[in-house]
């Protein structure tokens, strides 16, 4: 059984935090959880620094991890962390944060590998939210 990191990418950490915590309630697996949130200085954003220092400690535990995005703009701060782990099963996930999030995180507890988490993932795309009309 491998085990696969999640961190959690946000434009502030309150944001990252929340979803980690909410993904917790369904998952009860605080150890494969990270959440990175804001800018160094503490601003609205992204760090690709934050990131790193999350993969590193996500990449000591488990065997490989998968990032999943608020924003797209967070991708080029996420790829430029997920770099100096080119040697391990290091993953953007295309898919909502949110519901994302929480299949990736059912997926990592239950031991999927790396590709696997993120493909759960990238079906959270296909969840419909709205049933039947609005009127």
């Amino acid at each position: 059984m491998m085990s696969t990191a999640i961190v959690v990418v946000a434009h502030t950490q309150q944001l990252a935090q929340s979803v980690l915590e909410l993904t917790l309630q369904m998952t009860r697996t605080p150890h494969q959880l990270w959440a990175v949130g804001g800018t160094d200085h503490g601003g609205v954003g992204t760090s690709a620094h934050k990131i790193e220092m999350a993969l590193q400690e996500a990449l000591e535990k488990h065997e490989g991890a998968v990032l999943l995005l608020d924003l797209g703009s967070a991708c080029l701060n996420a790829r430029i962390a997920s770099e100096k782990f080119r040697d391990r099963p290091v993953y953007i996930a295309e898919a909502p944060l949110v519901e994302g999030t929480i299949l990736a995180g059912v997926a990592a507890a239950a031991g999927e590998v790396p590709e696997v988490v993120k493909a759960r993932a990238e079906e959270a795309r296909n969840i419909r939210k709205v049933i039947g009309g609005l009127e």
